[in-house]
């Protein structure tokens, strides 16, 4: 089994694995721990009537723990909202404790009377009762967080390293005179603007509404984890509607965009590079009836975007350094959809083609 598909892999066969895994381990600690405090009575014994008690009262574990990691630390956390963050944990935490007091109240009894031990009350006071099962739980929602924590923070280093090196190679090459690097889309598009702001001042004020979406999306939008595909498609047709208003070519557009989403979700900044290369890779050929075809769908929780573009016969690469752009776009896939990605480039011989498909759930969360 590949350790990093197993650790950060949301594919159902390695997620469930991992978890089990996990809470395996978290209640044969905690019977284990339960075990040893009955001194009195020999461990095989006991062992089996606490490893019940860890069992049934897993549940309530395992609520306070999801709460923590799917929906304080996306919903607060990556927000900035700390104080409301802290608030709303401290009250799920006395939501817990309720909780397994009324299960200690109700299910414990059961379980050791039928094995033929003792019920004991864990505390001498409510104070330190209260005190002591907030610890415990907290031991674990921290736990909890830590993992999730430590997964996202290795991911965005390991991200921006990818990033570093692909910047310095293309920089390296550039100084040899192998490869040109080529400036961002918007500095691209802000080109263009003062270009047609003598030829087509009418066009202008359209297109700076589409760049300063398109800007706000790239400041704010790409330090999230994932962004809603809604958003992310919307934003898509205003660049591909900005290239159709600044090009100086004549382009056929075949554009084809799911219309109906569910609150989806996928990484930030894959989708537009994609099609901002394709345009950018035509604009470099010479080929007499220029067009590009887009095709995106959504279908049983996977996205599949398809982008082809005209080519002469006799080109048989990507031009311009693209192919160092695509393994960096795969590296930043490999990273955050582990064993649920596939992109591929096929070249025909008057196509090129770049096919990629996400298994959106697949996501490291």
């Amino acid at each position: 089994m590949n350790i990093n598909a197993f650790v950060f892999s949301n594919n159902p066969r390695f997620r469930i694995t991992r978890h089990v895994l996990f809470w395996s381990i978290w209640i044969l600690y905690d019977t284990v721990f339960v075990a040893l405090s009955w001194s009195k009575y020999p461990f095989s014994q006991v062992f089996l009537p606490s490893l019940l008690v860890e069992i049934f009262s897993f549940p309530i574990d395992i609520l306070f723990c999801y709460s923590i990691i799917y929906f304080l630390i996306p919903r607060f956390l990556y927000k900035g909202k700390y104080i409301t963050m802290i608030v709303v944990w401290l009250f799920f935490s006395i939501f817990y404790i309720i909780c397994f007091r009324a299960y200690t109240a109700h299910i414990n009894p059961h379980i050791y009377t039928a094995y033929g031990l003792p019920y004991r009350m864990h505390s001498v006071s409510f104070t330190w009762d209260f005190f002591d099962l907030f610890s415990q739980i907290n031991m674990e929602g921290c736990m909890a967080a830590a993992i999730k924590l430590g997964k996202m923070w290795y991911i965005k280093h390991q991200e921006l390293d990818i990033m570093k090196k692909e910047r310095k190679k293309t920089e390296d090459t550039a100084k040899d005179g192998i490869i040109q690097p080529q400036p961002a889309f918007l500095i691209n598009a802000l080109d263009k603007v003062e270009m047609l702001s003598k030829e087509k001042p009418e066009v202008i004020p359209g297109m700076m509404q589409k760049i300063k979406n398109l800007l706000l999306y790239v400041v704010y939008e790409n330090n999230q984890s994932k962004v809603k595909l809604e958003k992310e498609l919307a934003l898509l047709k205003e660049y591909i509607e900005l290239e159709q208003e600044s090009s100086q070519e004549k382009i056929r557009m075949n554009i084809k965009l799911p219309q109906y989403l569910n609150g989806e979700k996928i990484a930030p900044f894959i989708i537009l590079p994609l099609v901002e290369n394709s345009f950018h890779q035509l604009s470099l050929l010479d080929v007499a009836d220029k067009f590009i075809n887009i095709e995106a769908k959504i279908y049983a929780g996977n996205f599949a975007l398809n982008i082809a573009w005209s080519k002469p016969v006799d080109t048989s690469t990507l031009v311009n350094g693209s192919n160092a752009f695509l393994n960096t776009i795969n590296k930043r896939l490999q990273l955050l959809y582990p064993q649920s990605h596939k992109l591929k480039v096929i070249i025909k011989p008057t196509l090129f083609v770049v096919d990629l498909k996400i298994y959106l759930d697949g996501a490291i969360n």
